[in-house]
């Protein structure tokens, strides 16, 4: 599941900030790949970031609840309004993170759905033998992004159970 979500995550990110650049041209699609790991990096950086302040504030929230959520549950279960309270900050603390990780998301999307499709058409348009390195070379930038990806997950699976 985490690696289905890892793929599907980094199909989200994209090339740069700059918008849409689409090419046929081999080498620059190949720059653009280069520079798309580049900038995973500062999008992990960015996602890492909203995820500790997440889990620290989550962790602050639940304090009083033995730091779990289930016992939170049970105490607004009873109406006390200050574990309605904290539910509600939970929650909107939830909604917060959810509204910065898609933001942080469609920062990239148009310049890596431009980079995709670029990969696609080139793929179409050269012969097979013309692209054996290039392809090689495709291949290795996917193989770093996906070892920030693993990183970064593993990362917040530390967060999670701190």
């Amino acid at each position: 599941m985490k690696k289905l979500f890892a793929v599907l995550f980094t199909g989200v990110l994209l090339t740069s900030c700059g918008g849409s650049s689409y090419t046929t041209d081999k080498e620059e699609a190949l720059e653009m790949k280069k520079n798309q790991t580049e900038d995973m990096k500062s999008y992990y950086e960015s996602a890492l970031e909203i995820e500790t302040d997440f889990y620290a504030s989550q962790k602050e929230i639940l304090a009083d609840y033995g730091g779990k959520e289930s016992s939170l549950m049970k105490k607004a279960k009873t109406k006390d309004e200050k574990a309605l309270d904290a539910l509600a900050d939970l929650r909107n603390l939830e909604l917060g993170r959810r509204r910065d990780m898609n933001a942080l998301e469609r920062k990239y999307e148009d310049s890596h759905r431009a980079l995709n499709q670029s990969i696609r058409d080139i793929n179409q348009l050269n012969d097979s033998k013309d692209l054996k390195d290039w392809n090689k070379a495709i291949k290795a930038e996917e193989e770093i992004q996906s070892d920030l990806a693993d990183k970064h997950y593993k990362a917040v699976d530390k967060l999670r159970k701190d």
